[in-house]
């Protein structure tokens, strides 16, 4: 089953959280989603704070992580999506719909 599983969700043209929802209703291991710009899970939560208008402080305390850390990972952010600023990220969370509706 676990070749299978491979196959479905290496298919092109089919929707990845659909094939998921395959695969874990098979009883197989959920792969993980994948992001734009392969953002990690973590930069993806680092950037929504961020969106919100969160401090490094505040995003830090939040998900329990030193502040340097958040700093690191805002740094990936701006990096792998080619934005410079927090606004630029936050436009970028928005038009990517990482944001909660």
């Amino acid at each position: 089953m676990g070749a299978a599983r491979e196959v479905l969700l290496a298919e092109p043209g089919l929707d990845r959280e659909a094939c998921a929802a395959v695969v874990a209703g098979a009883g197989l291991p959920r792969p993980p989603r994948a992001w734009p710009c392969e953002l990690t899970d973590r930069e993806v939560d680092v950037l929504r704070l961020a969106a919100r208008g969160l401090t490094n402080r505040a995003i830090a305390g939040a998900l329990g992580v030193a502040e340097r850390t958040v700093g690191h990972h805002l740094a990936h952010v701006y990096d792998k999506t080619g934005r410079r600023t927090r606004a630029g990220a936050a436009v970028f969370a928005m038009e990517h719909g990482l944001l909660p509706g």
